[in-house]
């Protein structure tokens, strides 16, 4: 018999039909958990960029309060300040008041 005789087999043909099937094996097994798995990390990624706009608002309110804070305490130690200066001006005149007397 001479090689070329016989009919050309086409490879393309016969590969294609093999290969989806094994695309559907493929599918068969694997396809739902990949899905499920895909729409997991999805939403897990929306749920830390949620986390991270919440926790970026949050830090941002507590500096807005921080920084309240830090001026009622220099509004506080001023008039504290202040006070102490009264107090040390009035102990002055009465120990002048005093050694005049």
């Amino acid at each position: 018999m001479n090689m070329t005789s016989m009919p050309p087999f086409p490879e393309a043909t016969r590969s294609e039909p093999a290969d989806d099937q094994m695309e559907q094996i493929r599918e068969l097994l694997v396809g739902d958990i990949l899905r499920r798995t895909t729409a997991r990390a999805d939403m897990l990624e929306a749920r830390i960029k949620d986390l991270e706009f919440d926790m970026t608002r949050r830090f941002e309110a507590l500096l807005v309060r921080i920084e309240a804070l830090a001026g009622e305490m220099t509004s506080d130690s001023r008039a504290s300040f202040d006070e102490l200066a009264r107090g040390v001006v009035e102990l002055g005149e009465r120990i002048r008041h005093l050694s005049r007397g």
